[in-house]
Formats: C-alpha cells, structure tokens, sequence
C-alpha cells in the first residue's frame, strides 16, 4: 500500500521518488549499521526494498 502511494504521490516526479528513496535507503543503511555492525546491512537487499521496485516508466 505505501509503495502505490507513493507512486501517486510522485506520479509528475519521478526523479524526485527516487531522490527521496534514496534518502531512506541512506538512513536506513546508517541506522542498520549502528544497530548491528556485524556484519552490517545487506547493501543488495537494502537496494531492492528501497529502490529495486521502482522502475523508470516506459515513454
């Protein structure tokens, strides 16, 4: 459900969902390694919840 509103949400701005993703992902990643340090995030699991859904649209 929060993937599909955020979809709406940036449905005239694309680059700014991916700028806002990416933010999380950066936060998340930093929180995660806080947390645990050993042996710290997944970078390609954290890419795929944060940013592998969202795709470009097709022209």
């Amino acid at each position: 459900m929060a993937r599909l509103t955020l979809l709406v949400d940036y449905r005239e701005d694309r680059v700014g969902l991916h700028v806002y993703l990416g933010a999380a992902l950066f936060a998340a990643t930093a929180d995660l390694y806080r947390l645990n340090p050993h042996p710290g995030p997944d970078p390609a699991a954290l890419f795929a919840r944060f940013l592998g859904w969202c795709r470009p649209r097709r022209s």
